[in-house]
Formats: C-alpha cells, structure tokens, sequence
C-alpha cells in the first residue's frame, strides 16, 4: 500500500511539472522558434526561468526516485547482479513511471490556448522537443546516480534502507 502511494504522490507531483516543462517549451517556440539552451538574450523573458526551473524539479524528482531504489540495487548486487544490467533495469524503471506522468503533463499543457499562429507542425514539434529532453534527463540522470549507487556494498546499502 505505501509503495502504491509512493509511486501515484511521484506521479502526480511529475504531472503537475511536465504540466509546467511542456508550457515552458511551447511558450519558448511561439517566441523565439526554437529553444536555445546558451543564448543570455532570452534570460530577460519569463520562459526561460520558467523553462530551467521546472527542468531542475524534474531532475531532482529523478534523482530522489534514483536513490528511493537504493535498497533494490543492494538486493541485486547481493544476489549476484551486475552493474550495467542494475542500471538499465533502474533507468527503465524510471521511465515507465514517469512516462504517464509526461503525457498527462503534456495534455494538461493543450489545455491552455496556444498563441493565435500555433500550427499543428508547432505542437508536433513541442512535444519532440519536450520528450527529448524527458529522455536525455533521465538518462543524465539515473546512469551516474544509480551507477555510483551500485558501488556501495550491498548488505549496507539493504541495512540502511530498513
């Protein structure tokens, strides 16, 4: 029961900030036809911050996740698991509970009017671009945190999450 809860609290709060990541790219296209990460002129609008904060609670609700799991990884370490197998079974963990969470963010998003020039092309392009950076996050993500977290001695690492 707890896990249920654990997991429909993860995915609520990750709907609400897909909500705000996929508003934020789609407002950066209708301004500026295309996101750039390095350009300090765009740091004058509200996007921007916007973009790049809900992008840092994505990741730390990845990264918290990541380390939610650490009595898991010790479990397969102990039974003979190894590494790279324990990270793409984490990584696509991650995934498939936050991959809901992304489309519900990004249908909530629809649900504000779009600027009066929005194509179907644009919203197209919104949710590549969005979904791109949903996939290249979790693997920044999860690959270094649940990699270093496979280093750590099994029995502790079970030990510490009771």
């Amino acid at each position: 029961m707890r896990d249920r809860l654990y997991s429909l609290a993860y995915g609520l709060t990750a709907s609400l900030l897909f909500f705000v990541f996929y508003l934020s790219v789609r407002i950066h296209l209708s301004l500026f036809g295309g996101i750039s990460l390095s350009s300090i002129v765009s740091f004058d609008k509200t996007p921007q911050i916007l973009f790049y904060s809900s992008l840092l609670s994505l990741t730390s609700l990845f990264f918290f996740h990541s380390l939610h799991r650490l009595g898991d990884i010790g479990v397969m370490m102990a039974v003979g698991g190894n590494r790279l197998g324990c990270i793409w079974l984490h990584t696509l963990v991650l995934f498939l509970l936050f991959s809901p969470s992304s489309l519900v963010g990004f249908f909530l998003g629809k649900l504000i009017s779009p600027p009066g020039d929005w194509t179907l092309s644009l919203e197209f392009m919104s949710w590549g671009t969005g979904t791109a950076f949903f996939i290249l996050l979790g693997f920044v993500v999860s690959f270094p945190t649940i990699g270093l977290s496979s280093f750590v001695d099994p029995y502790r690492s079970i030990r510490r999450q009771k």
